[in-house]
Order: structure tokens, then C-alpha cells, then sequence
């Protein structure tokens, strides 16, 4: 029985080795596959990646913030080039997802913001900006708002998130902590080779991405460093960053679309959204039939509502009008 026991222990030390030899050599012909397609800009004692584009274009500046859970630049694959058609945009990844540098924790909403906004000003891309956010990036758009307020000018919100999300879901709550845990076990299972080797039999959104875009995710999927930048944003989503978004100045007068999948039009997460277009007085929301709440962002045939979303809000701030009449 022992010897039974040292061979198991000894087969699995073997396919271990070699998974981890497998993901080391998948990982340097990822690295030369891939390179960022953007810049790499100092955001305060780490690096950003910032996708700069448009850069003819009059202002505002349209910034780009992706949700939580693995979402990198690659996913405003079918959105960023359409928007920089008629403005500046910039798609960027948060440190330690995509090509960023990994960040000092907590990763918590306040400094997320503060070192998007250094590297802005370190690339020389300067406000006013339209601040789009989709997910998780709902609550950073509240932050950053907060503490630029002089730099944001409009914004769209896609599925944005809602500071109160775990107060009144316990369901949702307990979700993300099984999430959580899944998450903290990510970084070791890509050490080893298996999420690589399970990619290909899992739908994942990168599969409705552009081609370029949706091979560079895919990558970054497989990645232990990726899933090591996950799970350093999680824990500070409900202890950090919803307080901290919750505790945000509303949006004022700026003008805002939300936009919500057309799968959740009936539910109370609706709602929410919808008191998140009440915190700006020049506010619409408008609802995405089809869309689910990742494919309204990586999905070409839902995407397009987001662009159109953008156009209509960088118009409004050009033109210096409201999007809606007054009352």
C-alpha cells in the first residue's frame, strides 16, 4: 500500500511538473504573440497600459473602464475603434490585469481611480472626459467623478453596479464569496497548466470578441498573473470600493445614459440602475434587448448601443446642451 501510495504521489508530482513546464513555455510564446498594443505609462510607481486612439479628435476625451472578474482593454474590442471615429479614447487595464504593472494593495476603488488619473496626466491626456464605465466600472465612475469632478464633462454606464448590490441581495452576496474562493484558487490552477487546458472547452466572452482582441484575452485568461491581479481587486469590492462609491457626490447636471441588458428589464436590478441615472438631473436609461450583462460590451450586435450611447453624450458636451429637456 505505501508503494501504491508513492507511485499516486509520484504520478501527480510528475503531470504537475510537466503542466508547469507546459505554462512556462505557453506564457513566453504568449508574451511574444502579444505585445501591448498601447503604452506604458508611470502611474505613480507602477505601470499602465493605456490604448490611446482617436488622438485627432477635439475633446472630451473618452475614457473606458472595464468591470471586475478578469475584463481587460481587450474587451472594448468592437467599442474603441468605433469611438475614436469621432473622439479621443482611451481603453486602459487597471495594474495586474492585461499589460499593467501589479499595484500596492488594497485594490481598492480610491487608488484604482487615482492611478488612472496619474497616468492621464503623465500620458498628457488631459479632461474634460466622458467616463464610461460598464459593471464594476459603474462604481469607479461615481469615485472618479468624486474626486475629479472638474475633469468629467458626461457619462455612460453599461450594467453599472450599485454601492448597496450586497446589502440587498444576501443571494448575490453569498455568490461572489463562492466567486471569491474559486478566484483564490485561479492563480495556482494556471500555474499548473489547467486553465489553459480547459479554455478551449468553456464559452467564455472572448469568443465574441474581434479576432486580435479575443486571442490577447484568451492569453490572459490562461495566465496565473492575470488570475493574481483578480484576486487582488475582489476583496476590496464590498469592504472598499462600494462604501466608498456610495459615499460619491452624484453626477449633477452632467449628462448620463445608462444602459441595461435587455435581460433585465423586469428585475430589480433595473431599478437600481435606474437610481444610478438619477444621480445626474440630465439623465436617460434605455434598455439593450438581447443583450446579457457581459455581451453588452463584448458582443458586436449589443456593443454598437454603447458607441451610439458615447456619440450622442460626447455631442451633447461639445454642443454644451442637455440631453433631455428640462421638465
Amino acid at each position: 500500500m505505501l508503494r501504491a501510495f508513492a507511485l499516486v504521489l509520484g504520478t501527480l508530482a510528475a503531470l504537475a511538473a510537466a503542466g508547469a513546464f507546459w505554462e512556462w513555455l505557453a506564457e513566453r510564446r504568449d508574451r511574444t504573440a502579444f505585445p501591448p498594443p498601447g503604452r506604458l505609462v508611470d502611474a505613480g510607481g507602477l505601470r499602465l497600459h493605456l490604448r490611446i486612439e482617436g488622438a485627432a479628435s477635439p475633446k472630451p476625451t473618452v475614457i473606458l473602464e472595464c468591470g471586475i472578474g478578469g475584463a481587460t482593454s481587450c474587451n472594448w474590442g468592437w467599442i474603441e475603434p468605433e469611438v475614436a471615429r469621432f473622439a479621443r479614447v482611451v481603453a486602459y487595464d487597471r495594474a495586474g490585469l492585461g499589460w499593467s504593472d501589479p499595484g500596492p494593495l488594497p485594490r481598492d476603488g480610491r487608488r484604482i481611480v487615482s492611478e488612472l488619473h496619474a497616468a492621464l496626466q503623465n500620458a498628457g491626456v488631459r479632461g474634460p472626459y466622458v467616463f464610461v464605465g460598464h459593471s464594476y466600472g459603474g462604481l469607479l465612475a461615481r469615485i472618479f467623478t468624486d474626486a475629479y469632478p472638474e475633469d468629467v464633462a458626461g457619462l455612460v454606464l453599461a450594467e453599472p453596479s450599485h454601492p448597496s448590490m450586497f446589502h440587498r441581495s444576501p443571494g448575490f452576496s453569498r455568490a461572489v464569496r463562492g466567486i471569491g474562493i474559486a478566484i483564490r484558487i485561479a492563480p495556482y490552477a494556471a500555474r499548473l497548466g489547467i486553465i489553459r487546458a480547459l479554455l478551449p472547452l468553456i464559452h467564455t466572452d472572448a469568443d465574441v470578441l474581434p479576432p486580435a482582441d479575443g486571442a490577447a484575452q484568451r492569453a490572459f485568461l490562461a495566465s496565473p498573473a492575470h488570475w493574481r491581479g483578480v484576486a487582488a481587486e475582489l476583496p476590496s469590492w464590498q469592504r472598499d470600493t462600494s462604501p466608498q462609491a456610495a459615499a460619491a457626490r452624484g453626477f449633477g447636471d452632467r449628462p448620463l445614459i445608462v444602459l441595461t441588458a435587455g435581460s433585465h428589464a423586469a428585475s430589480g436590478w433595473a431599478r437600481l440602475q435606474a437610481s444610478t441615472a438619477a444621480l445626474s438631473s440630465d439623465h436617460e436609461q434605455r434598455f439593450v434587448p438581447g443583450a446579457t450583462h457581459g455581451s453588452i460590451v463584448n458582443d458586436r450586435r449589443y456593443a454598437a448601443a454603447i458607441t451610439d450611447a458615447v456619440r450622442e453624450v460626447v455631442e451633447a458636451v461639445r454642443a454644451g446642451r442637455r440631453l433631455t429637456r428640462r421638465s
